[in-house]
């Protein structure tokens, strides 16, 4: 069940215009609905008091290259992506293995460009592709999602109270609740009480029942330009100005900034005792509370809160000893985004602000049942980073992005010809579903050449909007009404702006370069090893034989087993065939192909007739004929009972039992083919290695990789 944000433990009634402030995501669930998860610390067994090292030291050179300590800690620390590992940690043994892999890298990108491959136009398109599909993300990141991010995180160390006043609009009319919220303004600032006046002149029942009082909240879980007026404001100020919504309910709202406080995070385990719904209520809540009570004693006296939690606790995080999966705000449940809330007296006790970390609570009864909480630890904020960018992408990235967009467009004077674009939808055959070659064709050569729109360094015809509607797919959707083409012409200026912006990308931003370095030098080292190892893997059949003869023995065939079937829909008529095989076995003289003759006449398995009802040999794998024959320990010629099989009844004979075998070179090719290529793949790199080190020298400074240990 999912709740929102009072939902859970409050019982205030409200309408859409209190829902409609919070952002609309599913806060808080019951934690039976999530799996269980713990976030158990990260312990980076590098992370250790390493000597600090000179950046600049070379420790080997490859070619015309030097390798210095900075370079290769980098590549350390992208292999594990660990920024706080320390290449000095390493034992001299994987310190070398490392430098040696690293070599052989820069020997093979070397080499890639040794043979002009960076230079081939396959080669400069697909780095150009790749270039532009890092680009626009990345650019995205710097300019608008880590400022954003960064400054939630930092909000989120406060959490707060606002007061509200709500004015709704009643369409068509907006001009009367703007100018009513006015009204309130002003006599707010000649010294009317705000929470009466929410009382009387609310237009929501929730604010009018409460004062206009909203619960405590903290960033990203309110409507955005309240929370903005909220940072700006000090306690007790009202915001100078109504803030409009235009969500679900809109309207405009009076602000009042009540509270603002440190928001504090606790982290902790608890036991849930429930109450038995399956007895009556008193005898359930007499033995709840019993529980809770032993329990509660044999924790005071020194009892394992982890063990009791695993044996007693009716909650989902009972098998991780009740301990939270991770740090826990009221305002947002827990921090790895978890929605999970608990109750509000569990609450109220975990944030009290006179509670000290290690206290352990006495049972407190709730409509959940009881909870014995202990808080461990505490910090301010604290919220996962990760977490709050996913957060952030799916709930404001879009409308940040067209902020951005049209701050950028204002900055290098963006401007649309309207006579331009009234004379393109003019010459628009807007009955067709969408702009296509021969709506291009139709267009007059003068209006091709017109200016569309432009901005500085940038003008955009008819022509080449044209031609972008011909050949983007993210275009082709568009209607050819006036608002259809007015939104793929946004699309289109914002990719030239996208590409304005990041043209001198690798110049504003280092770790970019660093970035497209390692991309291009992966597409190059793809393609020399595409020339030197990959094209080179042929299956050779001699060497392949050679290598399996010694090994032979490895591959074996399972025990098979060789049977036919009698199967009918009709089981009825599997126990009447069935007897008449017994009977047949009875005789002095058993006809040894009555079964066969049966199965070529009643087998109803498609197929099957022909073959009399033989199968290719089988192994004995769960849910299959073999199995039954191994299960009961059958013998050539046995003939098991009629069995419920595959929708129908099977009446199986084991016609013989092939016992394992050494595999023929040809059956066992599919079991070795891959390690066996993968042996040639290592030689063939081996090879190559070897000859680029006599093509590119490699030296190492032996007493500069001694001394990144001392």
């Amino acid at each position: 069940m999912k709740f929102s944000l009072f939902s859970r433990q409050r019982t205030l009634r409200h309408g859409a215009v209190v829902l409609a402030l919070f952002v609309i995501t599913p806060l808080f669930l019951t934690a039976r609905n999530h799996s269980a998860r713990t976030h158990a610390p990260k312990h980076d067994a590098l992370k250790h008091n390493a000597p600090k090292q000179d950046g600049a030291m070379v420790l080997a050179k490859v070619g015309i290259e030097s390798i210095t300590y900075q370079t290769l800690e980098e590549a350390f620390r992208k292999n594990l992506n660990n920024k706080n590992a320390r290449l000095s940690a390493l034992s001299p043994d994987s310190l070398r293995d490392f430098l040696n892999l690293y070599i052989n890298y820069r020997l093979k990108v070397q080499d890639a460009q040794a043979r002009g491959i960076d230079k081939k136009p396959e080669v400069v398109l697909d780095i150009a592709q790749n270039r532009a599909s890092l680009a626009a993300p990345y650019l995205f990141e710097k300019a608008i999602v880590s400022p954003r991010v960064d400054a939630s995180l930092e909000r989120r160390k406060q959490q707060f109270r606002v007061g509200l006043i709500f004015s709704k609009i009643a369409m068509p009319d907006t001009t009367r609740a703007y100018t009513r919220s006015l009204a309130m303004l002003k006599l707010l600032q000649q010294g009317a009480d705000f929470k009466q006046l929410a009382k009387d002149s609310s237009d929501d029942e929730y604010f009018r029942n409460t004062g206009g009082e909203m619960p405590m909240v903290t960033s990203d879980r309110i409507l955005r330009e309240i929370e903005n007026a909220a940072y700006t404001m000090k306690v007790g100020e009202i915001y100078p100005k109504p803030i409009r919504s235009n969500l679900s309910v809109p309207g405009y709202y009076v602000v009042k900034l009540l509270t603002m406080e440190a928001r504090v995070t606790v982290r902790g385990r608890y036991i849930n005792i429930k109450r038995n719904e399956q007895i009556d209520s008193a005898t359930a809540e007499n033995t709840a509370k019993k529980l809770a009570d032993s329990l509660y004693a044999v924790l005071q006296k020194g009892g394992d809160f982890a063990e009791l939690a695993k044996k007693f606790s009716n909650d989902v995080y009972a098998e991780y000893g009740g301990l939270f999966p991770s740090y826990y705000s009221p305002t947002t449940g827990y921090l790895n985004g978890l929605r999970y809330r608990f109750p509000e007296s569990v609450d109220a006790w975990l944030m009290d602000s006179k509670r000290s970390n290690g206290e352990l609570s006495q049972p407190i009864s709730t409509d959940k049942g009881y909870y014995i909480v202990r808080r461990d630890s505490s910090k301010i904020g604290g919220d996962e980073r990760e977490e709050m960018k996913r957060f952030y992408k799916r709930v404001h990235f879009e409308n940040d992005k067209k902020i951005f967009f049209d701050s950028v467009k204002k900055a290098r004077k963006y401007a649309l010809s309207q006579k331009t674009f009234d004379a393109l939808m003019k010459a628009l055959d807007t009955t067709r579903p969408a702009f296509d070659s021969v709506q291009k064709t139709k267009l007059p050569a003068k209006l091709m050449k017109e200016e569309l729109a432009s901005f500085t360094g940038y003008k955009l015809t008819v022509a080449a909007f044209a031609d972008s509607l011909l050949q983007r797919s993210d275009l082709r959707g568009f209607s050819l009404t006036k608002q259809g083409m007015m939104q793929a012409l946004d699309k289109v200026s914002e990719a030239a702006i996208t590409d304005a912006l990041t043209k001198n990308m690798e110049k504003d931003f280092p770790d970019f370069a660093a970035l497209m370095k390692e991309f291009q030098e992966g597409i190059l080292i793809f393609r020399v090893e595409e020339q030197e190892v990959w094209s080179k893997m042929k299956f050779d059949s001699t060497k392949a034989r050679a290598w399996y003869e010694p090994k032979k023995n490895d591959y074996r065939t399972l025990v098979m087993y060789d049977f036919s079937e009698i199967w009918t829909n009709a089981d009825s008529t599997a126990q009447s065939l069935y007897k008449r095989l017994q009977d047949n076995m009875k005789t002095a003289k058993p006809s040894a192909t009555l079964f066969d003759s049966l199965a070529m006449q009643f087998t109803e398995r498609s197929g099957f007739k022909e073959r009399k009802g033989r199968w290719d040999p089988l192994d004995a794998r769960p849910y299959t004929i073999p199995e039954e024959f191994k299960k009961r320990a059958s013998k050539a010629g046995d003939i098991l009972p009629p069995f419920k099989f595959q929708g129908g009844t099977s009446i199986p004979r084991l016609n013989a039992i092939l016992p394992e075998r050494v595999k023929t070179f040809e059956e066992a090719i599919p079991d070795f083919a891959a390690q066996f290529q993968d042996i040639q793949q290592r030689e063939l790199t081996q090879k190559w290695l070897e000859s680029l080190r006599a093509k590119f020298p490699v030296s190492v400074d032996e007493a500069a990789l001694k001394r990144v240990r001392q």
